[in-house]
């Protein structure tokens, strides 16, 4: 009988914990879905230093109540260029104070409502939501179910966690023993390893309290050491990521450690700040008492870090130095795939990279005939890469399969940008059929004229940014301080394709007046159309890589 009822309580405790993560991830998915491509324009707008970062990552995790999925989205955005690593420090450090808000929801409305009746009506609201508007309001629809689906959770974590002290007796973790310390705080990460969620394992500490499964001191060191759980999967999401990857994961894991060691070191002091803070405002349920702790907390590690963000800075560079990469798409990584708009600028601004070296081999080629062996690097890598950079576009597209249309034309015109450039690399390798021709005077001004071109882009890429801004954004656009770039590429390639037209009228009649003999004269010709391919494949690519565009032109003009 006893047995039954040990299993019986085990299954409500896990089947409660399994509810709740449910119910974050349908909620998460469904908040960031609504968020969608908004997400981009506001950690812009609002990290421009570091207390603006700290506030943006506060807020966004609070919005889609997820530290982890602020974590790899801030990782994302680095790896894009969105972000500078100073930025993405402040916005991982706002995460963890956003990540208390789940606490606070569950301690101030989970407890004090009947959760079974307002859980039931959210997840069959949310459902309907889904049915019946299709893709229209189905991320509302997945927010609000999930929502529901949260608060069943912890009603049946609390049913199971009201039998856990009949056969559990943790009264023996306290008093003047050491070892229980280390110990609640082991058990503590296992939680939040296990559950994968810090949210979770906290929400189960705080049915554990609010049931009088556990004490206050057993429950304080039991969220810090589910605070500093959640470095494990930020862990294990940067191996084999990029530089920028992995150093936002060294950020997020020594603010945790560090933050907690000042949890422990300062318990007393911090339990005691937190029994003076509840008295002053009347606080007396023990679980909103523990969400105060666990925001006391974060905010020292918060206070403490900004004394010494310079030196931090330093530490984690040291840590992760920037590693060398000869790859265009170093920093195309998984954390990037998973939000679309961020994975298109990434990919936007990667296809820049390539264009721009692309420019800097037609300027050879045109000097030097045929492509040098470093030329010929460079359009090998470029063909091998653009193949797997369409791999990743399409990842994207079936990561997020209902984008709007707007984030729609932004993948198409990737498309078109990605088959022009490899149609410029296929043009440039047939340079050593038009070597002779290109050293005749029939040519000489369309040399020119594309010379022009490849020295407008190679010049704004030298000086798209500072020193200081290249360690900071290496992965920024290398066009991005040429506003009139695309403008300059399309009237010079409109120029030439006019001039082709006209020159290969002459030379053809030349040829038949004896000027120049009949073979030299198509050579000439076929020459002139292949300078004329290459400048207006420069232009194509160079239009559809634009940072804003309209989507009706884009449409009308995407040849």
């Amino acid at each position: 009988m006893a047995g039954g009822m040990h299993l019986e309580t085990f299954g409500l405790i896990i089947g409660g914990i399994g509810l709740f993560l449910l119910g974050m991830n349908l909620m998460t998915e469904g908040l960031k879905a609504m968020a969608g491509e908004k997400l981009k324009d506001i950690l812009r707008r609002f990290t421009g230093g570091v207390y603006s970062a700290i506030l943006s990552g506060a807020v966004i995790t609070g919005v889609i109540q997820s530290s982890s999925a602020a974590t790899f989205m801030t990782i994302g955005f680095v790896s894009a260029g969105l972000l500078s690593f100073s930025q993405s420090l402040g916005v991982i450090i706002g995460a963890n104070i956003g990540s208390t808000s789940t606490g606070w929801i569950v301690s101030v409305i989970g407890f004090q409502i009947n959760m079974s009746m307002l859980a039931l009506p959210l997840i069959g609201g949310g459902v309907l939501l889904r049915l019946i508007s299709k893709n229209k309001w189905g991320p509302q629809g997945s927010a609000v179910t999930g929502f529901g689906l949260l608060f069943l959770g912890i009603d049946v974590l609390q049913n199971g966690m009201s039998g856990f002290t009949a056969f559990f007796d943790l009264s023996r973790l306290q008093g003047e023993s050491w070892w229980w310390l280390p110990l609640l705080i082991g058990i503590g990460f296992l939680m939040t390893v296990v559950m994968q969620s810090s949210s979770a394992a906290v929400v189960t500490t705080l049915t554990a309290l609010h049931t009088g499964a556990v004490d206050f001191n057993q429950a304080a060191l039991l969220v810090i050491g589910q605070n500093v759980g959640t470095t494990v999967k930020a862990f294990l999401a940067s191996i084999g990521g990029t530089t920028a990857a992995r150093r936002t994961a060294a950020g997020h894991i020594l603010f945790n450690l560090i933050t907690g060691l000042l949890a422990v070191v300062l318990l007393p002091v911090l339990v005691s700040f937190v029994m003076l803070v509840s008295e002053v405002f009347s606080l007396t349920d023990e679980a909103v008492q523990l969400a105060v702790f666990h925001t006391v907390f974060n905010l020292l590690g918060v206070v403490f870090i900004l004394m010494i963000y310079p030196y931090f800075k330093i530490m984690v560079k040291r840590l992760i130095p920037e590693r060398k990469t000869e790859t265009y798409l170093g920093y195309l990584d998984e954390s990037v795939a998973e939000l679309g708009p961020v994975a298109v600028e990434a990919l936007r601004r990667t296809l820049r990279r390539m264009m721009r070296d692309c420019a800097a081999v037609t300027s050879s080629a045109l000097n030097t005939s045929p492509v040098t062996f470093e030329g010929n690097r460079v359009l090998n890598q470029v063909e091998t890469e653009l193949v797997e950079m369409q791999k990743f576009l399409t990842k994207v597209s079936l990561n997020e399969p209902s984008a709007s249309s707007e984030a729609y034309e932004a993948r198409v015109s990737l498309v078109h940008a990605m088959d022009h450039t490899d149609r410029w690399v296929k043009a440039l390798r047939e340079g050593e059929t038009y070597q002779k021709a290109l050293k005749e005077g029939q040519t000489e001004k369309f040399v020119y004229e594309l010379q022009k071109i490849c020295s407008r882009w190679i010049k704004a890429s030298e000086t798209a940014y500072t020193e200081e801004e290249k360690e900071e954004y290496g992965r920024k656009d290398p066009f991005g301080g040429d506003h009139q770039l695309v403008s300059y590429t399309e009237a010079q390639a409109s120029k030439i394709a006019g001039m082709r037209k006209e020159t290969r009228r002459e030379v053809l009649a030349g040829s038949v007046k004896d000027e120049l003999t009949v073979d030299d004269g198509i050579r000439a010709v076929q020459t002139v159309q292949w300078i004329d391919r290459l400048a207006y494949h420069m232009w194509r690519a160079a239009f559809h890589t634009q940072n804003t565009v309209d989507s009706k032109e884009k449409k009308d003009q995407s040849l």
